[in-house]
C-alpha cells in the first residue's frame, strides 16, 4: 500500500505544479533606442509582443526592418526621427525582362503593429517599382509618417492610416480600415467594404489620378483628388468631396448601384472624361452636387435604370449639362424640384422658385426624308431652379456601420487576458483533491492493520 501511496503523491504534485510552471504573461515593456540598444533593428528583436520601441530624436541607419510580432514602433518627436533605410536588390521582372530593384524597406507580417511618427527615406530605384512598406495583418495602426518616393501596400482588417504624407501610391485592401487625412502625390487604391476614406488630399498633377474604388459600403468624405473610378460597386456614399472627374465603371459584374453621390464639388478643366459618369447600374442618387468647368456635366449610360439626379447645380459646362439616352428609366427631379442650369431662360411666374417651362437640350436638323428642318431633343429636365440650390442645406446621416467601424478602433486593442484566476483555482482544486486522498488513504492503512 506503501507504493501505491507514493504514486498517488506524486500524481498528486505533478497535477499541482501545472500551475506552477504556467508561463505568466509579462508587463508590457517601453525599450528605448538608443538608450538600451543601439539600432532599431535589435531593439525589435529583443522586443515581445505588447512591447514599445521608442526612438529617440535622430537618425538612423538600417537596411531594412521586418516586423514580425505585435509591437509598436514609435518616434518620440514626430518627423524628427529619420530612418535611413537601403534595402538589398531583389531581380523581378519587369515588362518582359528581368530587372534588380530594392526589396520592400519595411516588411510587416503581424497584428497589432503601429507605426508612427518617423521620416523614413528610401533611395531611390530606376524603375519607381519598389515598394517602400509592405504589410498584411489586421488592427494595423500607421500614423503621422513621412515616406520618401515609394509606395506603399497594406493589407488587413480594422487598419488606421492617418495623417501621412506618401509622394507615391497607398493601396490598402481589406474591411473596415479608416484611411484618413492622408497627402498622397499618387493614387489612393482602396479594396473592400465597410471603409471610411476621409480628409485625403491627393496633389496629382495627372488628370486621371486619385482614388480607384472596388468594393462596397465604402463612405468617402471630405477627401480633394483630380479623379475617382469605382469598378462594378454598389451602396457606397461619395459626399461632399472636390473632384475634376468621377467614373462609374461596368466590367462585366452589373456596373454600380445603390450609391449616394451628393454635395460634391466637381470642377473641370473642359477636357475629355470630366465631370461625372456612370455607365451601367441603377437606383443610384446624385443630388447636391456643383458640376461646374466640365467637357459633361453629367452623363448616364443607355442601360443605367432608376437613378435619380436632382438639386444639382450645373455650371458653364462645354457640350450638355446632362446627357442620358434613356430618359424615360431615370429621374431628374423629385417630382417637386429638379436641377439648376445657368443657362436656362424660362420665367417663374408665381415666383416659386421653379421654372415654368422644362429645362431642353435640342438642336435643329435636317432632315432628308421629310424635306425640312425637326427639332432633336436630346434632354429634357423638369421643373428647373431659378436659382442655384444651397448643397449646404443638405445633411447626410453617417451610416450605421461606419459608428461602429469608429467605436471598435477607438477601443484599446489587448491581448486575450492570462487565465490567472483559472490557474489558481486549478492549484487550490488540485492541492485538496491530493490531500483528501493522503488521508484518506492513511485511514484505509489503518483500519486494514490488525
Amino acid at each position: 500500500m506503501s507504493r501505491v501511496l507514493s504514486l498517488l503523491l506524486v500524481l498528486v504534485l505533478v497535477t499541482s505544479s501545472i500551475a506552477v510552471v504556467l508561463p505568466v504573461k509579462a508587463e508590457s515593456r517601453t525599450i528605448v533606442v538608443p538608450d538600451d540598444y543601439p539600432t532599431i533593428s535589435s531593439a525589435m528583436e529583443n522586443a515581445l509582443a505588447g512591447d514599445t520601441v521608442l526612438v529617440k530624436k535622430g537618425t538612423y541607419q538600417e537596411q531594412s526592418l521586418e516586423i514580425n510580432k505585435s509591437i509598436s514602433l514609435i518616434a518620440a518627436d514626430s518627423y524628427q526621427t529619420t530612418i535611413n533605410l537601403n534595402p538589398p536588390l531583389v531581380k523581378t521582372g519587369y515588362l518582359r525582362n528581368w530587372i534588380w530593384i530594392p526589396a520592400s524597406a519595411i516588411t510587416i507580417n503581424a497584428n497589432d503593429v503601429k507605426l508612427q511618427g518617423f521620416a523614413i527615406n528610401l533611395p531611390d530605384d530606376d524603375y519607381g517599382v519598389g515598394s517602400g512598406i509592405y504589410a498584411k495583418g489586421d488592427r494595423l495602426t500607421f500614423v503621422n509618417n513621412e515616406i520618401a518616393n515609394r509606395s506603399v501596400y497594406l493589407q488587413g482588417s480594422m487598419l488606421n492610416i492617418t495623417g501621412n504624407a506618401l509622394p507615391a501610391a497607398l493601396e490598402v485592401v481589406g474591411s473596415n480600415q479608416v484611411v484618413a487625412e492622408n497627402l498622397i502625390r499618387d493614387n489612393l487604391k482602396i479594396q473592400g467594404s465597410s471603409n471610411l476614406i476621409y480628409g485625403n488630399k491627393i496633389t496629382s498633377d495627372y488628370p486621371f489620378s486619385g482614388i480607384r474604388l472596388n468594393g462596397s459600403f465604402n463612405y468617402i468624405v471630405g477627401n480633394s483628388f483630380p479623379s475617382m473610378e469605382i469598378d462594378d460597386s454598389k451602396s457606397n456614399f461619395i459626399v461632399d468631396n472636390s473632384f475634376g472627374r468621377l467614373a462609374l465603371w461596368e466590367f462585366g459584374h452589373g456596373g454600380c448601384s445603390d450609391s449616394v453621390i451628393s454635395k460634391n464639388r466637381v470642377t473641370g478643366n473642359g477636357g475629355v472624361n470630366d465631370g461625372i459618369h456612370l455607365w451601367l447600374g441603377s437606383n443610384n442618387t446624385f443630388s447636391a452636387n456643383i458640376i461646374r468647368n466640365c467637357q459633361y456635366g453629367l452623363s448616364i449610360g443607355s442601360k443605367a435604370t432608376q437613378n435619380s439626379v436632382n438639386l444639382n447645380n450645373f455650371y458653364n459646362n462645354t457640350e450638355q449639362h446632362v446627357t442620358c439616352s434613356n430618359l424615360t428609366e431615370n429621374r431628374f427631379d423629385n417630382g417637386v424640384k429638379g436641377n439648376y442650369y445657368d443657362d436656362y431662360k424660362g420665367t417663374d411666374g408665381n415666383g416659386d422658385g421653379v421654372g415654368d417651362s422644362p429645362y431642353a437640350i435640342q438642336e435643329i436638323h435636317w432632315d432628308e426624308e421629310l424635306q425640312r428642318e425637326v427639332t432633336v431633343v436630346y434632354f429634357q429636365g423638369n421643373y428647373p431652379l431659378m436659382n442655384p440650390f444651397d448643397i449646404g442645406s443638405v445633411s447626410i446621416q453617417l451610416p450605421d456601420w461606419t459608428s461602429a467601424t469608429l467605436d471598435s478602433l477607438s477601443e484599446p486593442q489587448t491581448s486575450e487576458p492570462f487565465p490567472i484566476t483559472l490557474i489558481l483555482l486549478s492549484t487550490i482544486t488540485a492541492a485538496l483533491v491530493g490531500l483528501g486522498l493522503f488521508v484518506f488513504l492513511r485511514k484505509f492503512q489503518r483500519d486494514k492493520k490488525p
